[in-house]
């Protein structure tokens, strides 16, 4: 690398973190911060003149100053990208979480969010309480199954309501959908074209199972909406992801066969070719964080070929960070492409030195498989674990062992959309398709279910960065190989002995502002709820190393239900639920029996205790209230509430609701009865909360059960509790 190309990096290192303190903390911050900087280095730069020791600060004069243009550039105009979204009345109708009518465009596909879907609208007008105003910024759009049939690129008009985001977000509120949205203008023409032949490669793959339907065009175009939750977990468990959001892989892949095709020799046809295909495969993706990176420095690189000057991936890359943080600077925070960045950074520098190191173990081609993953792996490791603390030391094997499927798949998969009006092609394309990702599928699948998956995430970044120390080692004392291998095995063996199960009765896993809770009874083990969506129930199952056989769901609340494909994933044969429920609950869990539980049910150690029969309810509290109340006996009483709040709890109060252990209703809400508490007697009580805006646990709830109990809450983890019998 030149002194130049890191001139450019620099700068585009100076460039990037001006625009995030901009974002966090205001240009005035960013320009002291820079302005003191400039000063130190004039200041020492005439100090060393002085002494006739400046010939350092003349070779890195014009980088500094380049490092310092660049950040007050970037500062200045990430402002003014401030300055203009906060035009009109968007901003402000957002802080006053306002119902207002959005007029834009849809510019990502669907993507879950627990129950709901999330999409990206570009507004271009506003109305609410009276104004109207044109707008210039961002929304994610919550919603249901409304927001799945819209195409990419359509404009829609829909009545929303506002919350704000975090600070810096790419997208300046939550947009939460109160009506139906409609459609007030068709897409461009390569979006229609797009989606014209997305539905006809749909067509085509009808008969594949659900899976495959969905990795196809996630691997063609980044659109994984159609993927299962539980599959597309399973790809998410081992780092897998990445396929279906178009990366620098598909990018370096299409365009080179553009080139390939055109021949190089025809120089100025070539670039145009691999140019228009960039394009239109931006266009197709809805404009990913990661797909933009790639495209830019895609067209550096055909740039450089246009122009006939070498072209290196560094500067490339720094002149993609430089352009795309200009022209939206909210991406210098977006995750998905500090991933981007961050992992091509890696393998660009060190994939070739980790692929050396590794071959005289491996050898060349295992070598080559796994160094990227696990350079990528590495330099990744410290953003990964801001978003998740769990990781699989199987995900370099993962994604070595997809490797030689992934560039005919991405290949195959792109034509299959392009061609899938075409008889007989089209759909022989996707038969093709279809068998390369039922690969990855099968690869996911079998690998998230190994020991080793879902350890910490730090142990699987320590393990892999062991294993090149280990190799760099060999290769400086020439140790045997064979030796090497077996300490390795040694190591990972050790290592990935799975870690001892607390010896349990009762486990009150930490799933956030939910509950969940496991108990063994009578050699069964019952679940009751599931926590919200998104939470770590299948961490607390797999540390109690439990399989469910039974779930009992309190009543239907998200925060209670939202993880219940990991539940049933776990081996469940029956689901429990109120009166009144099993119809809505047979919806949720597919082929599972269902059986409606009431007050006087006993089975076993185990009794229903209320509600007493079915309600018609047409508020929440009225929910909450007929939420199943469970006594399960392990050695000492155990009583589990769900959400029930003063009126069942003063029903209750007047019968043998008697515990040794008892699980606060909900979450330490305010609305408690202190003649319910007092009926319990419970020496012990269970907080299940965690991060939440509704003032949970209550001090008076806490003080009132604390009276003459111990509190325990999952702010500080899973709770395990061992009863002595």
């Amino acid at each position: 690398m030149t002194h130049r190309d890191l001139r450019i990096l620099l700068a585009a290192l100076g460039w990037w973190a001006a625009a995030i303190g901009t974002l966090l903390e205001g240009a005035g911050f960013v320009m002291t911060c820079v302005s003191f900087l400039a000063g130190s280095f004039f200041c020492g730069r005439l100090v060393l003149r002085h002494v006739g020791r400046d010939s350092a600060v003349r070779f890195w004069g014009p980088t500094v100053v380049v490092l310092i243009s660049a950040a007050i550039c970037s500062s200045g105009l990430t402002a003014a990208h401030q300055y203009l979204a906060g035009q009109g009345i968007l901003a402000r109708l957002t802080e006053q979480r306002a119902v207002v009518h959005l007029a834009g465009s849809i510019t990502s596909y669907p993507n879950p969010a627990g129950e709901r879907v999330l999409r990206s609208m570009r507004v271009e007008r506003v109305t609410g309480r009276g104004e109207v105003s044109s707008a210039y910024s961002s929304v994610a759009l919550l919603g249901g199954d409304e927001l799945v049939n819209v195409n990419l690129g359509e404009h829609i008009d829909v009545l929303v309501k506002l919350e704000p985001t975090d600070r810096g977000s790419r997208e300046i509120a939550w947009a939460t959908v109160v009506g139906e949205p409609t459609v007030t203008g068709h897409a461009g023409p390569v979006s229609r074209w797009i989606a014209t032949r997305a539905d006809r490669l749909s067509a085509n793959l009808r008969h594949e199972l659900p899976q495959i339907q969905g990795l196809v065009p996630g691997l063609a175009i980044g659109d994984d909406s159609r993927l299962p939750e539980e599959h597309g977990e399973a790809l998410a468990a081992v780092n897998l992801t990445h396929l279906t959001a178009v990366s620098g892989s598909h990018v370096s892949m299409i365009c080179g066969i553009a080139l390939v095709l055109v021949g190089r020799r025809r120089r100025a046809r070539a670039v145009i070719v691999a140019g228009g295909v960039l394009a239109v495969l931006i266009v197709a993706t809805g404009g990913q964080p990661s797909v933009l990176r790639a495209g830019v420095m895609g067209a550096v690189v055909l740039s450089a070929i246009w122009l006939r000057r070498p072209s290196s991936a560094l500067p490339a890359l720094g002149v993609s960070i430089i352009v795309l943080v200009g022209l939206e600077p909210s991406l210098a925070l977006a995750y998905g492409f500090i991933l981007s960045v961050v992992s091509t950074a890696a393998i660009i520098v060190w994939a070739r030195p980790a692929a050396s190191l590794l071959a005289p173990i491996l050898t060349v081609p295992g070598a080559n498989l796994l160094a990227v993953p696990i350079v990528a792996h590495l330099a990744c490791a410290p953003i990964i674990l801001l978003l998740s603390d769990s990781a699989s030391i199987w995900s370099a094997l993962a994604n070595a062992l997809v490797a030689p499927v992934v560039p005919a798949g991405t290949i195959v998969a792109l034509a299959g959309l392009l061609l899938a009006p075409a008889p007989a092609v089209g759909p022989a394309l996707a038969w093709i398709a279809a068998r390369c990702v039922s690969w990855i599928d099968i690869v996911a699948g079998e690998l998230s279910g190994w020991p080793g998956s879902g350890m910490d995430g730090r142990l699987v970044a320590a393990v892999y960065a062991a294993l090149l120390l280990a190799a760099w080692l060999t290769a400086r004392t020439r140790l045997r190989t064979t030796w090497l291998v077996a300490a390795a095995l040694g190591l990972s063996a050790y290592r990935l002995v799975p870690t001892p199960v607390p010896d349990w009765d009762i486990v009150q896993c930490d799933v956030g502002q939910g509950a969940a809770t496991l108990v063994r009874v009578d050699g069964l083990v019952y679940l009751v709820d599931t926590g919200p969506p998104g939470s770590r129930l299948g961490d607390c199952l797999s540390a109690a190393g439990a399989d469910v056989d039974i779930l009992i769901l309190t009543h239907l609340h998200a925060d209670h239900v939202g993880e219940i494909r990991t539940a049933l994933n776990r081996g469940v044969t029956e689901v429990w639920a109120g009166p009144g429920m099993q119809f809505e609950v047979e919806s949720m869990v597919g082929d599972r029996s269902v059986r409606e539980v009431s007050a006087g049910d006993r089975f076993g150690g185990l009794e229903i205790l209320w509600p007493q029969g079915p309600a018609d309810c047409y508020d929440e509290s009225c929910e909450n209230d007929n939420s199943v109340v469970v006594r399960a006996n392990v050695g000492r009483s155990f009583l589990i509430t769900g959400d029930i709040e003063l009126s069942a709890q003063r029903q209750l109060a007047r019968h043998d609701v008697a515990a040794d252990v008892v699980l606060v209703p909900h979450h330490g809400s305010p609305r408690q009865s202190e003649a319910f508490a007092d009926a319990v007697g419970a020496t012990l009580a269970l907080l299940s909360y965690g991060e939440n805006s509704y003032g949970h646990p209550a001090p008076a709830t806490v003080e009132l059960y604390s009276r003459g109990a111990e509190i325990m809450a999952t702010e500080d983890g899973d709770i395990f509790l061992r009863v002595a019998k």
